[in-house]
């Protein structure tokens, strides 16, 4: 398929580049754009906290910050067992496909992976950027994929319900795409990221894009995994408790633990304690900067009690939602 050719700019590699060629390294990949890097930092720098096995990141990005490139070095200056590859990605390509504001053409990266890498590992790890590594996930790469094309974590069950009604899923599963362990020989085999690409381009009544297409063409042919290895939080909405022996806590949905609209929740703390201790220590939580992130801060101070700060918040959305659509 045409649409892969010439798609990688350049790459750059930091760390041990004698890794890449290890058989027995192992390899994760991630798709972000630049405001998703200090998620990606703060992961990798958890997994190397539980996980001493000889590790390859392969990061897709279509832009990076010189600053953030440094973090990485200093990642790799204190690890010699970890390279970290960053591949900058053609982003004309993805152009045309759907996005939503809170979720950019970043996500199509991961289509890219298996272009690249199925001649180097048969076996990926993907995560998104919003997750993080709680404990050792070395049994993960011992899973048997036999004719399965990867291993996934069920959603919960609305997502399933939604996605039978919405385009007659076929499957008693609908898995969330932001932990996806690939068996590349069978993704290949399959033209997974070809077939996506092409239904993304000529259908327009997927929901959840990337997560939707992979479940349709996936359907029936993925190995189901324990939850603990993709525990789905939403910082917005849920109040649980995550369970001990979770590997991979993902903080899913539109409020991250970066921002300053989702510190009021209890597990934020959490992943501020890998963050201050990262070469992303100095970097400041995201305050609003659009319209969009002030209605984000003011809900989220209206239901913890912030009464002021929330009316500030609903003050400055309605300003710069109105001069967003004016255009001053």
């Amino acid at each position: 398929m045409d649409f892969f050719k010439n798609i990688i700019l350049k790459k750059e590699i930091l760390g041990n580049n004698k890794l890449i060629e290890d058989t027995t390294s192992i390899h994760i990949a991630f798709g972000i754009d630049a405001n998703f890097t200090i998620g990606t930092g703060v992961l990798i720098y958890s997994i190397l906290q539980h996980n001493n096995n000889n590790i390859v990141f392969h990061i897709f990005t279509d832009s990076i910050y010189p600053e953030d490139i440094s973090r990485f070095k200093e990642l790799t200056y204190k690890a010699n067992n970890i390279s970290i590859i960053i591949y900058y990605v053609n982003p004309n390509k993805f152009s045309t496909l759907p996005i939503f504001f809170t979720w950019s053409q970043a996500m199509y990266y991961r289509f890219i992976i298996s272009k690249l890498l199925y001649n180097i590992t048969d076996n990926i790890l993907y995560l998104d950027s919003d997750i993080l590594c709680l404990n050792s996930f070395e049994n993960l790469f011992h899973q048997n994929f036999s004719s399965n094309i990867a291993g996934v974590v069920s959603d919960h069950d609305s997502m399933l319900n939604y996605a039978q009604k919405a385009f007659n899923l076929n499957s008693n599963y609908y898995f969330n795409s932001g932990f996806l362990i690939i068996n590349l020989i069978n993704w290949e085999k399959n033209n997974i990221s070809d077939k996506a690409i092409s239904l993304l381009l000529n259908k327009n009544n997927f929901k959840y894009y990337d997560q939707d297409v992979l479940n349709l063409l996936l359907a029936n042919k993925t190995l189901l995994l324990e939850k603990k290895y993709n525990t789905i939080y939403h910082l917005a909405d849920m109040n649980t408790p995550i369970s001990n022996d979770t590997i991979f806590l993902h903080y899913s949905g539109s409020v991250k633990p970066w921002q300053s609209w989702g510190q009021y929740h209890f597990l934020t703390p959490l992943w501020l304690k890998y963050k201050n201790n990262s070469p992303w220590k100095d970097v400041p939580i995201l305050q609003p900067k659009t319209y969009k992130q002030a209605k984000f801060m003011a809900r989220m101070s209206y239901r913890n009690k912030k009464f002021i700060k929330s009316i500030y918040w609903y003050i400055k959305y309605s300003f710069w939602k109105i001069k967003s659509k004016l255009k001053i």
